[in-house]
């Protein structure tokens, strides 16, 4: 691969006018010697969405027309990107200063990886940081369920590689991107860096926030991809894993909907604790105390039973948000 390969930016879209600007600024200011494709694929935006995709018309290959969702709209942008390497970037997140930079060492030092994915700092509307969110090392089947899900919109994936998985599967559509990279590492292993690659914004209105199709689209995803044989000859998980990640996904998601839901299902789970590993007790733990009897704990204690991955950022280390303004 060449030291600066050429890539395709895909961005699907939906009435994310008040963001779409900053996240084709955060492209066009990139310092990247390579030659950049962005596609934005628009389901038809009611919104200011259309105004700003002409004012940067001779910079985009885009077009504005109904789709069937986000799936649809990625197939359509993957049909025209040419770029060797590809990338799937939302509306309203970003990316950081000298992010294709980081992509493009990142595979001249691991030739072997199918994808490159870099950290994510989650921002408010306010552009606080709440979290960050970062993994280094391969990136493999199971280390997706259960160690790092790749973030899609810091994560950059090699043409003839994505190629082999046909794309993205409308019937996993919820979790359509994390189903993406984790076929794609079936074929040959992705790569994490630490270096902090893109911004994800939290808002009310991200079709991600309450779905209840996360758990059954996810469980879907492994099962069909080990029923498989192409994917099921390289992975397949074990019963005592199947039962710890299905029981942690199942809790974990019926948690971010709605928290007095998940706590039957985590009592249910209480009498078996010691049988699941320490991940899946913490999340069973965590659910069952109620936000009264949570409120009387540490915080520290409590922070250890929410069990996540990502991590507050430190103060020591400021992060310009708003670098993409810069001319």
């Amino acid at each position: 691969m060449q030291a600066f390969p050429s890539l395709s930016v895909i961005i699907p879209s939906w009435n994310q006018g008040r963001f779409i600007e900053r996240t084709l600024l955060s492209i066009f200011r990139q310092d990247y010697p390579g030659e950049v494709q962005v596609i934005v694929s628009d389901g038809g935006s009611t919104d200011e969405t259309v105004e700003v995709l002409k004012k940067y018309d001779d910079r985009l290959t885009w077009w504005s027309a109904r789709d069937k969702g986000f799936v649809d709209a990625v197939t359509k942008g993957l049909a025209a990107a040419t770029g060797e390497i590809l990338a799937i970037q939302s509306s309203d997140d970003f990316y950081l200063p000298g992010a294709f930079r980081r992509m493009a060492e990142a595979f001249q030092n691991h030739p072997e990886a199918s994808f490159i994915s870099g950290g994510e700092y989650g921002i408010d509307l306010h552009d606080k940081i709440e979290y960050a969110n970062s993994f280094t090392g391969p990136i493999t089947p199971h280390s997706i369920l259960f160690q790092f899900v790749p973030p899609q919109h810091a994560t950059f994936v090699r043409r003839e590689v994505l190629e082999k998985t046909g794309g993205m599967r409308v019937e996993v559509d919820m979790c359509a991107d994390i189903d993406l990279w984790y076929r794609v590492a079936h074929f040959a292993p992705g790569y994490a860096i630490p270096d902090m690659l893109a911004a994800y914004q939290l808002h009310p209105d991200q079709r991600t926030a309450t779905s209840p199709k996360w758990y059954p689209n996810l469980v879907k995803m492994v099962e069909s991809c080990e029923e498989n044989p192409t994917y099921g000859s390289q992975f397949k998980l074990t019963a005592d894993e199947r039962r710890n990640l299905y029981t942690y996904w199942e809790i974990n998601w019926t948690a971010k909907r709605d928290a007095a839901a998940a706590r039957p299902i985590a009592w249910a789970k209480l009498p078996g604790l010691m049988s699941y590993s320490s991940r899946t007790r913490r999340m069973i733990l965590g659910s069952t105390l109620s936000p009264i009897v949570k409120g009387l704990l540490p915080a520290t204690l409590v922070q250890t039973l929410r069990s996540q991955t990502t991590a507050p950022v430190s103060a020591a280390a400021p992060v310009n948000l708003t670098w993409w303004k810069t001319n």
